[in-house]
């Protein structure tokens, strides 16, 4: 799993990312900080997100993907107060079970 942490509302800096990535601590997961909005506007395309930046979204990619110039569509996705749809909120059990579809029942 990749993490990217940025300054979503402009006040964050790179030491609140660092006290967000204990809430992370599997040694499977990848942080990443980012002073710039890149990522986020990146996504912005394969979410169909017209004047939202993709922060605050959970996507998923088999391990197949490959990225090229542009980002590729994620296989499946949710958020938290997007304009997507209802059903795409943040959910965790839901994610979960999508994470473990995607990675062919990994745990």
């Amino acid at each position: 799993m990749y993490v990217v942490w940025g300054p979503m509302l402009g006040d964050e800096k790179e030491p609140d990312a660092r006290t967000a990535m204990l809430s992370l601590p599997d040694p499977r997961v990848s942080h990443f900080w980012t002073d710039a909005h890149g990522v986020a506007e990146a996504f912005q395309v394969p979410l169909a997100l017209a004047a939202d930046r993709a922060w605050d979204t959970f996507l998923l990619f088999p391990p197949s993907v490959r990225w090229g110039d542009t980002a590729p569509t994620p296989t499946y996705y949710m958020h938290v107060g997007k304009p997507l749809p209802k059903e795409r909120r943040l959910n965790g059990q839901i994610l979960a079970d999508q994470v473990r579809a995607t990675l062919g029942g990994a745990k």
